[in-house]
């Protein structure tokens, strides 16, 4: 058990859902908030809370997340979903840049959905992509919370 489930049980309060923010234009946000029920705060960030960053599987997409994290810090960031920008792999340069992100915050891959292209509403094809929606779900539910280095003791004696 960690501190923050110790701290927090499971049914104590509700989790308001992290607010979706964009890297960069076309990163995908207004359509995986719309899918995974989240507020679209687009390009901007709050000034204060914890939010869940979107970007594409690109080169210069990572670079500018990586940027953002260190203009914000880690903390701020419940995790980023990098959204394939194509299927099949990534390419070597982004894969790389996606290893140092996750290195540093959580991250949650989201696969490439053709039903996603061109659409006004994406929830108009929630039914088809059920499933890989249900699993990016999943993985950003269980993107573990960052208790600060303070608090390792506390953990330590709960877990005896």
């Amino acid at each position: 058990m960690s501190a923050a489930e110790w701290l927090f049980p499971a049914g104590t309060f509700t989790v308001p859902a992290a607010p979706f923010v964009g890297v960069h234009h076309g990163a995908g946000t207004s359509t995986w908030a719309a899918l995974l029920d989240g507020g679209d705060h687009g390009l901007v960030m709050p000034e204060e809370g914890v939010v869940t960053a979107v970007c594409r599987a690109t080169p210069p997409a990572l670079t500018s997340a990586k940027a953002l994290v260190k203009a914000h810090g880690v903390e701020r960031f419940r995790a980023f979903l990098v959204v394939a920008d194509a299927p099949g792999r990534h390419l070597p340069a982004a894969a790389r840049e996606l290893k140092v992100l996750a290195s540093v915050v959580p991250v949650v891959e989201v696969p490439w959905m053709v039903k996603l292209r061109g659409l006004d509403d994406p929830r108009s094809v929630a039914g088809v992509i059920a499933k890989p929606v249900q699993r990016v779900a999943d993985q950003l539910a269980a993107a573990r919370v960052r208790v600060p280095r303070g608090y390792v003791e506390i953990e330590r004696g709960i877990n005896k």
